[in-house]
């Protein structure tokens, strides 16, 4: 009888740890709801079906780095009962998110907006934005034809624009990024849009970077558009964009031929030399100093790069077409035996 009653004196002893085991053990879980991040960075599309079960949005979660592992995610909709509550949809997410804010978002129904998705690549011109916008169903003649005149009223409502130029069109301005707009977008809206983000993620940089810099905001904008086009890698533009900082500062031409691309409206490796001959203030070969305004609009890296270049002795720069890696040279005589080096 004793032996028995021993017996049941463990069982419940064991009973009780378990049950402070996994009591301890839910309510780590659920406490991290607030702090635990998933490893992506970039917000990605996320859709939950009609009916699906909270354990296969967890893993699902899991799987594509939004959440760090699915117990926490689980345990905490099962702890609030929120999971009764999600809403099927497509959401925009990211590794960013706490599981307290995805599910706050899953609860709220806070879906994307149903519109157009449309991408821009870093270092397109407004033609090519206008061109995209177009095949895409927007309004792209619209948005080409203001983003070239601007309206006046956007140099009050853009504190970045006060100093744009008289008569300058807004290349350079428009942050290149995904976008979704509503089918019926105005080409006002889109500009607005894309002024908007680059006032977010890239104004702040410029602001800050050309104090150091002794420049103005729009020529660090100038040079990073040359930059973009002119160097394949980060470090690459680094050190073109320090080729050019000393040129600027000795008068010596830039010599750039993304500009004479950018007047020829082509993307040739090795402009002509009809082409050199254009007679227009971004002609970089007959002309010394920065042309009027940007070529193209570009990314972070290069504003970064134009801001902050990589200090060398290099004054010459070739890309060899076939391979696309640069050679510096610090003198001509360095130039032209990297010409020979590689044909070119």
């Amino acid at each position: 009888m004793r032996s028995i009653l021993g017996i049941l004196r463990a069982i419940a002893v064991a009973g009780v740890a378990l049950a402070i085991f996994f009591g301890v053990a839910f309510w780590y879980l659920t406490d991290r709801a607030d702090t635990a991040h998933g490893s992506a960075e970039a917000s990605q599309r996320f859709s939950i079906q009609d009916g699906e079960g909270v354990v296969s949005i967890a893993e699902r979660l899991d799987a594509a780095g939004v959440i760090d592992g699915r117990l926490t995610f689980i345990a905490y909709a099962v702890k609030t009962g929120l999971y009764k509550k999600f809403q099927a949809g497509e959401y925009s997410l990211s590794g960013k998110l706490s599981i307290a804010e995805i599910m706050d978002k899953f609860v709220g129904g806070r879906v994307v907006p149903a519109g157009v998705r449309v991408t821009f690549p870093e270092g397109w011109t407004i033609a090519e934005i206008a061109e995209r916008l177009t095949a895409n169903g927007l309004a792209g003649a619209e948005f080409q034809a203001i983003a070239e005149k601007p309206f006046p009223k956007w140099r009050e409502r853009f504190v970045f624009l006060k100093d744009l130029p008289n008569g300058a069109s807004l290349e350079g301005y428009l942050f290149p990024d995904t976008y979704i707009f509503p089918e019926q977008a105005t080409g006002e809206l889109i500009v607005s849009e894309l002024l908007k983000t680059f006032g977010e993620k890239a104004a702040p940089r410029i602001s800050e970077g050309i104090v150091e810099r002794g420049m103005t905001f729009h020529e660090a904008l100038t040079l990073a558009s040359i930059v973009e086009e002119e160097g394949r890698t980060e470090a690459d533009r680094k050190n073109i964009s320090d080729v050019f900082r000393k040129r600027l500062a000795i008068g010596q031409p830039l010599q750039s031929d993304a500009t004479i691309n950018y007047i020829h409206g082509t993307a040739k490796d090795q402009p002509t030399l009809d082409d050199l001959k254009a007679d227009s203030p971004y002609n970089t070969y007959a002309r010394p100093g920065l042309p009027p305004g940007p070529i193209g609009n570009p990314s972070l890296i290069s504003i970064e790069a134009a801001l902050r270049p990589t200090p060398n002795a290099y004054y010459y720069f070739l890309i060899d077409p076939k391979t696309r890696i640069t050679y510096f040279a610090a003198d001509f005589e360095g130039h032209q035996k990297n010409r020979a080096a590689y044909g070119l």
